[in-house]
């Protein structure tokens, strides 16, 4: 191996080490919610909020009143969700159902380190903060 070729190579893997420490794909785990932009909630609502990737860009999770369920896709940083849907039209705690369904189809990008996932809005603005599920 010549000078020339062994610097990108260990650029690569200085990179790599380097490089953010979260999940790699985030389809892998379970999330759960830690908090929701503009939505008051106590700590125990949002831990029985959940949001799950599934094959066939499936995607499924429990919100306030009931599971729900769509399609999205997402890539390295990007993610965008197709419109959520339930089977319930309402519930005591409908207020934070809407705005965590929102705040999930606003999604636009979205940043992991260690076991940690925020979702950003295309203005930047965070939407939902998540952590893996136990």
């Amino acid at each position: 191996m010549t000078f020339k070729n062994t610097i990108p190579a260990l650029v690569m893997i200085v990179f790599g080490l380097f490089s953010c420490g979260g999940p790699t794909d985030i389809g892998k785990y379970e999330w759960s919610v830690r908090e929701i932009n503009g939505a008051p909630a106590t700590q125990e609502q949002l831990a029985k909020l959940s949001l799950k990737f599934e094959a066939e860009s499936k995607v499924t999770g429990q919100a306030p009143c009931d599971e729900f369920r769509g399609k999205a896709v997402y890539n390295k940083d990007k993610v965008k969700f197709t419109t959520l849907y339930t089977d319930q039209n309402s519930c005591d705690q409908g207020a934070l159902q809407s705005a965590y369904l929102s705040s999930l189809e606003n999604s636009a990008t979205y940043t992991t380190t260690a076991n940690r996932m925020v979702f950003f809005d295309k203005d930047g603005n965070i939407t939902v903060e998540f952590e893996q599920k136990k």
